[in-house]
């Protein structure tokens, strides 16, 4: 069967090459590597796509889709991680600031977007077997442990594969976290306010989506 990408897919890739683009004239202009690191991160951040795709041709729940299921899990947290990479501007020296703020926020709608667009998919999988009432808490309790993973990767430089060669130094931190959840407030602050943001932006993207639909056909 051909492979074809859905209209979202689409704008990701152009989302994506724009700020490939950006990067490149940038590393032309300046001689330096400065954001480089933005190839990799939206490399890892594209890949819960991948998983999500698979499980939405998945027709029951087996062996095949939980393993989908778990590996989107684990790299799903890549794609909104990008949001914080905007803790480097500024420090970088070399082009215009604006010319930095657009690429740092071009990267991070590319994070975003590949997020929500697997996101998207594993609802849309998830609706054919949770009760309607049900599914804004499943997608919470998602974007809740995107959050954790942001908070693992960006402050304790943690990464998806640390659960394969680091996992009982996980499961110590996890067992801390959850156990003496006032010796880590700010964490946990974190979490809350990042899935509260998190929310607000997929289902605004959502609210627009529909809104727009129903423009179109109204006319």
């Amino acid at each position: 069967m051909k492979f074809q990408l859905a209209p979202a897919e689409k704008m990701l890739a152009l989302s994506i090459g724009f700020t490939v683009a950006l990067l490149t004239a940038r590393v032309a202009y300046t001689s330096s590597v400065a954001y480089a690191f933005y190839i990799w991160n939206l490399f890892l951040g594209v890949i819960p796509i991948y998983f999500s795709r698979q499980l939405l041709h998945c027709n029951k729940i087996n062996i095949k889709s939980i393993t989908l299921f778990s590996c989107w899990l684990l790299f799903f947290p890549n794609a909104p991680y990008v949001i914080t990479d905007i803790f480097h501007f500024g420090y970088q020296r070399g082009a215009p600031l604006w010319y930095d703020l657009l690429l740092v926020l071009s990267a991070a709608w590319c994070g975003l977007m590949a997020g929500f667009i697997s996101l998207g998919y594993v609802d849309k999988f998830m609706h054919r077997y949770a009760a309607k009432k049900w599914r804004p808490i499943i997608t919470g309790s998602f974007l809740f442990a995107a959050s954790i993973g942001i908070y693992l990767g960006r402050f304790l430089r943690f990464n998806s594969w640390n659960v394969v060669n680091h996992p009982f130094t996980l499961a110590r931190i996890g067992f801390a976290y959850t156990f003496k959840p006032y010796d880590h407030l700010n964490a946990w602050l974190f979490c809350v306010a990042c899935t509260a943001l998190l929310l607000l932006i997929y289902y605004g993207i959502k609210t627009l989506a529909v809104a727009g639909w129903q423009l179109r056909n109204a006319g």
